[in-house]
């Protein structure tokens, strides 16, 4: 006695959208679209003499495996809202940068007072200010660099064709944690001279 499996349409079509379904890029309304377009080519194959096993294959086949549906789907869904945050977390990292890049030349305003007031009288130049301050305004040149590697990781954000999403939130907390590491010692570098240059002001 042969053992037969009738194939049974609803079922596999459910378990086809169920695979889709699965995709975080997919939408509800995206599989319904693909349902009725999955049913109405079906029919079509079924008026060629195809039976219903073969016009589902050959039907699900043409529309494309989830695989290839899902890079699809994510650039068609993709949600601005995550790119605008991306955007305004950018600006706003590049300002607070800038901002600290041009604290960093405040040490070489103290100095020049300091030597107005004759602080400075046997070494010239950064020799005046700490080492760690000098080291600090070393590093402050190349604060362009964080922002521009902020800016390229933006750009792949922006027009990757990849179908993971990118969380704004792992941006910002990265983004946040140079800031406040950076921060600190910046303050710090500036505070030093500012301090000597208090400690010197000739009193009233």
């Amino acid at each position: 006695m042969e053992n037969i499996s009738e194939f049974n349409l609803n079922l596999a079509l459910q378990h086809w959208l169920a695979r889709l379904g699965e995709s975080p890029q997919v939408k509800a309304e995206n599989l319904k679209e693909l349902e009725s377009h999955v049913c109405d080519s079906m029919s079509q194959l079924e008026g060629k003499g195809l039976s219903s096993e073969e016009s589902f294959l050959v039907a699900t086949h043409r529309v494309g495996s989830p695989e290839k549906l899902e890079p699809e789907f994510a650039k068609v869904n993709r949600n601005p809202w995550s790119l605008i945050v991306h955007g305004l977390i950018l600006v706003f990292f590049s300002v607070v940068c800038w901002f600290l890049w041009g604290t960093l030349h405040l040490p070489q305003m103290t100095q020049a007072m300091l030597a107005r007031l004759g602080v400075v009288d046997q070494v010239t130049g950064y020799g005046a200010l700490p080492a760690f301050t000098r080291m600090m305004m070393g590093l402050g040149n190349f604060m362009f660099v964080p922002p521009l590697l902020a800016f390229i990781y933006c750009l792949y954000v922006w027009f990757r064709k990849s179908s993971v999403k990118s969380s704004w939130m792992g941006f910002f907390a990265s983004t946040t944690a140079f800031l406040i590491f950076i921060t600190l010692p910046t303050l710090i570098a500036v505070v030093i001279p500012l301090i000597a240059l208090v400690n010197h002001l000739p009193a009233k």
